[in-house]
């Protein structure tokens, strides 16, 4: 019983190490990732006001979300069907 908790242990603990440093990289190093820096598109923004830049931010935000969720619900999916074939071979 001792051997498979340790066997147990292992992925929670990966998992977390994964999470973690996917927060650090999110949050610690957001404000340093930059986009292409397009000049055309500096001046076009920037020239628009705050209006153009709100409908930018938020157009990027949704153009944000179905590759995340796509990413998500893979690895979601991915992570259930090795977790279940790890279980059937016991």
């Amino acid at each position: 019983m001792n051997g498979r908790l340790g066997k147990l242990k292992t992925p929670r603990i990966r998992l977390a190490l994964v999470q973690l440093i996917g927060f650090c990289v999110v949050f610690g190093a957001g404000h340093k990732l930059y986009a292409q820096s397009c000049a055309m598109c500096y001046t076009t923004v920037a020239g628009g006001g705050k209006p153009v830049i709100h409908a930018l931010q938020g157009g990027i935000i949704v153009l944000l979300i179905p590759p995340v969720l796509l990413f998500s619900g893979l690895t979601i999916l991915l992570f259930r069907w090795r977790t279940s074939a790890s279980s059937r071979a016991y």
